[in-house]
């Protein structure tokens, strides 16, 4: 067996072949042979064994007849072949002290490396363009590709072709990435139409080496980039806001919307300020586009209002009707896609002042009315009973259970009262009273002043009564009115 010493040498383990053009290739990345070894070991003679990608294919004298063979057959395979391509190609050498055979002649080595080369060139990853907005991604041919995909996103919202993509360096990232810009072809003309057009993602674009097959078609791409396409968003609920408004109005069921959401349930109520999820169909690459246009209309100027600390809030009077007034604006609106995200008035040339309208309200918070008792059992409510209507609210309670002023207000009568019993009547501030009977003892005097949820009474059995209970009665304007309207 033949005893030998082994020096390796990885020439490059990635080297990029500039197929367009031998001399750039060369350029990029210089090719660096082990030192010389010489040609004798003692009085031995020695050679060299060349291996590519640990196959021996023929042996040499000196090595640096590989690194001129190897130039030359890059060079050659260079101006046959178009484009960038990157292989890995490993080399190394074998000393051997003798040789059985001879060696290659620097023609034959040359050719035997052209032909490994070829095979590289083959199967060697190509150089295309990755499109990534946000999680999506697309990799294309060639930069031409890519100018024609950002152009077709482009081309429903711009149907003038007044403004252009321009793909440019990425300062912020590393070599050979790009991102875009969506300038005016032109200085955008005065007066109504598109001001101003952008995309409404980052859109990135890097160089990569994939296989072919992990290419996308430039129809298939557009289609994918531009085709809407069901997306999920947050949804602020809004004031008129139900489950079913909020799905009709976008064509979908109420269980759809459900789904999107566990845990809310059909029944559930919405708050003005609450976000649910709903499911939007968006392209995967939207478009901002800014719209001017000017109109003339009829407009009204905001109401105004004269406060009245005297009147509860619940109190309002008209002083002086609105009259349209008529102007000509120019607006601003913001569109993503087809949908109107913002509307800015730009200009307004009034033709008729308005007359605003005038109204009185009052500032006073209304009093509230509170259940009277604590507890008990609701035995009759307002409505028809023995062939009579029964005005008021009666609950069961034991004989002295504390009676308590549903509102604040002066005591207007207080003591005995037909078949009421011992009743109280008391009148509030709102020009509504309250009615108290069958009480077993009565705490106030007319005239008095009493809290809300002051204790006024103890309940009873007097009176038109079948046993102990707290008749109680509201009055608008003299006349009873169901009770379980007004309490909270």
């Amino acid at each position: 067996m033949r005893k030998r010493k082994k020096y390796k040498k990885l020439f490059g383990r990635k080297f990029e072949i500039n197929l367009a053009g031998w001399g750039i290739g060369c350029c990029m990345l210089m090719l660096f042979c082990v030192p010389i070894l010489g040609n004798t070991l003692g009085n031995e003679t020695t050679y060299s064994e060349v291996l590519l990608d640990g196959e021996v294919i023929g042996a040499v004298a000196d090595p640096e007849e590989v690194d001129q063979a190897f130039l030359n057959a890059r060079a050659k395979i260079a101006r046959e072949t178009e484009g960038l391509v990157l292989a890995n190609v490993e080399c190394s050498f074998q000393r051997v002290s003798k040789l059985f055979g001879s060696t290659l002649k620097e023609e034959q080595l040359e050719q035997v490396i052209y032909d490994l080369l070829q095979e590289k060139v083959k199967t060697a990853k190509q150089k295309y363009y990755m499109v990534k907005v946000n999680e999506f991604t697309i990799n294309l041919a060639s930069m031409d590709e890519v100018q024609q995909l950002l152009e077709a996103a482009l081309t429903a919202n711009d149907p003038d072709g007044l403004f252009q993509v321009q793909v440019v360096s990425d300062t912020s990232r590393e070599l050979n990435a790009f991102t875009v810009q969506v300038t005016p072809k032109e200085e955008i003309a005065d007066g109504d139409g598109l001001k101003a057009l952008d995309f409404a993602e980052k859109v990135e674009i890097s160089e990569a080496y994939i296989d072919a097959d992990q290419l996308t078609s430039l129809d298939v791409a557009i289609d994918e980039v531009t085709k809407e396409k069901e997306k999920n968003q947050t949804y602020e609920v809004q004031s008129g806001d139900t489950l079913s408004v909020i799905a009709n109005s976008r064509g979908y069921y109420v269980d759809e919307v459900l789904a999107l959401n566990p845990g809310l349930t059909r029944d559930a109520t919405l708050h003005l300020g609450d976000e649910i999820i709903i499911s939007v169909p968006e392209p995967e690459l939207s478009v901002m586009r800014q719209v001017q246009t000017t109109y003339e209309e009829d407009y009204y100027a905001e109401t105004q209002y004269v406060d009245n600390d005297s009147w509860y809030t619940t109190q309002t009077q008209v002083l002086q009707e609105e009259v349209a007034g008529h102007h000509e604006v120019t607006m601003l609106t913001t569109y993503k896609n087809d949908a109107q995200t913002d509307q800015e008035m730009i200009a307004e040339n009034v033709m008729v002042e308005p007359v605003p309208k005038i109204v009185e309200r009052g500032t006073q918070t209304p009093p509230t009315y509170i259940k009277p008792i604590t507890g008990g059992t609701m035995t009759s409510t307002f409505k028809w009973r023995w062939g009579r209507m029964h005005k008021g609210i009666d609950w069961a309670v034991p004989k002295g259970t504390a009676v308590r002023a549903s509102c604040g207000g002066t005591v207007v009568s207080a003591g005995w009262s037909g078949g009421y019993g011992n009743c109280i009547t008391i009148r509030h501030p709102d020009g509504k009273m309250t009615r108290y009977g069958h009480l077993s003892k009565i705490l106030v005097s007319a005239g008095q002043k009493v809290d809300q949820n002051q204790k006024i009474a103890l309940s009873g059995n007097t009176g038109r009564s079948t046993g102990p209970h707290v008749h109680f009665e509201i009055l608008v304007n003299g006349t009873q009115v169901n009770p379980l309207k007004y309490l909270q």
